[in-house]
């Protein structure tokens, strides 16, 4: 295949969408429409393997020989698709976090699985709900951070009646938790309906970057299949427009050529390691990678130091086993011992009093 020039990190490809993350899913989109057949796609969830460290597309409009989309756009509509940018990513953007790490249910039933099955060890056992972690202050801020489903039982003496009291207040709770997001959802998607009323796209009949970055984060609210799907099934069934456009936006992106796949490496241990890498790996370090690798290294030496633990109490234990076996041993023939002489004292003791009582017999 000929060279291309540009390759773009993404998250993996899941649920027939091109990635599992909004932000990767338009970029990917995005050059499919401006520079189809110029750029190839490296699926990552390891940042040690990404040209940036971080897994995370950023589409540029500047690429040479790229098609502008927003060429349509007088300034007016340009500053006016910067706002909806931002309104976007603050507001449908954490609808799409509050289903993907907000609900207790989605993450452990659908997140969690999706992101470990692709990373690595030992990274699929904490970057999934570290990620999680990160989102969490901005989805409680924003109300879109979810009770847990199950409480945890309380014990006491009367741990019935109160598990009862606790069930019925936890479930009003979600109840309305439920509907708070909800009426937040709607007033989201309400916006956007009616700025699509009547339109095949945002801004008229042409397509635009902002139909491809609305449509991105819709699809990941329409098409993987969440355990809790309460806000999916609201925007499928009170919002189809917005689902509409999605899927021509998806058509639109159908029609251009397809784009080169890197293949995945397989992990393996030596990943584990921050040095041994590629000596065509020239990126410099920044903040996020620093931390992360010696998050890394402290990983490792928590895991050598653990088992070196387990050896030497495995050690230890073995050790002052064998040395109480002795010692009971010991202890135990020293007893019998003493038992067998206490024995002969007083077969000794009855002698001696036979003999006695017949020298008396004699002496009568």
């Amino acid at each position: 295949m000929s060279e291309v020039p540009y390759t773009l990190h993404i998250w993996p490809s899941k649920w027939n969408l091109q990635s599992l993350d909004p932000t990767c899913l338009a970029a990917v989109m995005y050059l499919q429409l401006t520079i189809p057949g110029k750029f190839r796609v490296a699926e990552c969830t390891d940042p040690d393997k990404s040209s940036n460290g971080k897994s995370i597309a950023s589409p540029s409009s500047k690429a040479s020989g790229a098609t502008d989309i927003d060429a349509s756009l007088s300034a007016s509509q340009k500053a006016q698709r910067t706002a909806w940018y931002a309104h976007t990513e603050a507001n449908i953007g954490d609808l799409v976090s509050h289903m993907f790490y907000g609900i207790d249910s989605n993450f452990w039933g659908l997140t969690n699985p999706t992101l470990a099955n692709e990373m690595p060890i030992p990274q699929k056992y904490y970057v999934p709900g570290r990620i999680r972690e990160t989102y969490k202050p901005r989805l409680e801020a924003s109300g879109l951070w979810s009770l847990p489903a199950v409480e945890q039982e309380k014990k006491s003496p009367f741990a019935k009646a109160e598990k009862k009291q606790e069930d019925h207040k936890s479930t009003f709770a979600r109840v309305f938790e439920r509907e708070k997001i909800l009426e937040k959802a709607r007033t989201t998607l309400s916006i956007y309906a009616r700025l699509l009323e009547g339109k095949q796209f945002l801004f008229g009949n042409s397509i635009t970057s902002l139909d491809v970055y609305l449509a991105a984060h819709i699809l990941l609210l329409a098409d993987p299949p969440f355990p809790d799907s309460v806000l999916q099934a609201h925007l499928l069934e009170s919002y189809p427009g917005l689902v509409d456009h999605a899927r021509r936006v998806q058509a639109e992106v159908a029609r251009a050529p397809p784009y080169e796949r890197v293949a995945a490496s397989t992990p393996s241990v030596r990943s584990l390691l921050p040095f041994g890498r590629s000596s065509t790996e020239t990126n410099v370090p920044d903040a996020d990678d620093l931390r992360f690798r010696r998050m890394r290294w402290a990983w490792i030496a928590f895991a050598a130091t653990l088992a070196t633990y387990h050896i030497v109490q495995s050690k230890i234990t073995i050790v002052i086993s064998d040395s109480t076996d002795e010692e009971e041993a010991e202890e135990a023939e020293g007893e019998g011992r003493r038992r067998e002489e206490r024995r002969r004292e007083r077969r000794r003791e009855r002698r001696r009093e036979e003999e006695g009582e017949r020298r008396r017999e004699r002496k009568r």
